[in-house]
């Protein structure tokens, strides 16, 4: 029993170490949203949910840029530039007790993004409900009044 858990976790170190890609095993979420991303999908969504808009066309020149807590929105066509902050977050937004009286969060991911017009200096702020989140893809939803946002991105390598 010894030397079968011996040869496992021996297995496992292997594996770990001969992976080919750069940086730590297990990141943080802030770890992970650091580089370059362009966006890869863009949906625009009505309340109904019958229709769906694809508005890919309106951000396939744009690039995300994050360097820490720093933020850098560039559209490529038209030269426009948002730099600023933004804060991540987590929620309990409904979790359960199971049948053992142990309480399951259902926690989901936000960011708050303060971004301003280089150009003009006008503010935006942007509020993502994060959807998936790893290394190279990063899906968020963005709501409003008459629907919402669906963005897929892929980050650049």
């Amino acid at each position: 029993m010894k030397k079968s858990f011996l040869i496992t976790i021996s297995f496992l170190l292997l594996l770990a170490s001969s992976c080919t890609k750069e940086g730590p095993i297990i990141m943080t979420p802030l770890e992970k949203l650091q580089g370059e991303w362009y966006y890869n999908k863009a949906f625009f969504v009505y309340n109904n949910g019958l229709f769906r808009d694809n508005v890919l066309d309106e951000f396939i020149d744009s690039r995300v840029s994050i360097d820490g807590n720093a933020i850098r929105m560039t559209n490529l066509r038209t030269g426009q530039v948002l730099e600023g902050t933004f804060d991540m977050y987590k929620d309990d937004v409904g979790g359960y007790w199971d049948e053992n009286g142990n309480y399951i969060a259902d926690i989901e991911r936000f960011m708050s993004i303060y971004v301003y017009d280089t150009v003009t200096n006008q503010r935006y702020i942007y509020d993502w409900q994060i959807n998936f989140l790893t290394r190279s893809k990063f899906n968020v939803g963005e709501f409003y009044a008459d629907g919402n946002y669906s963005f897929k991105f892929k980050k650049l390598e």
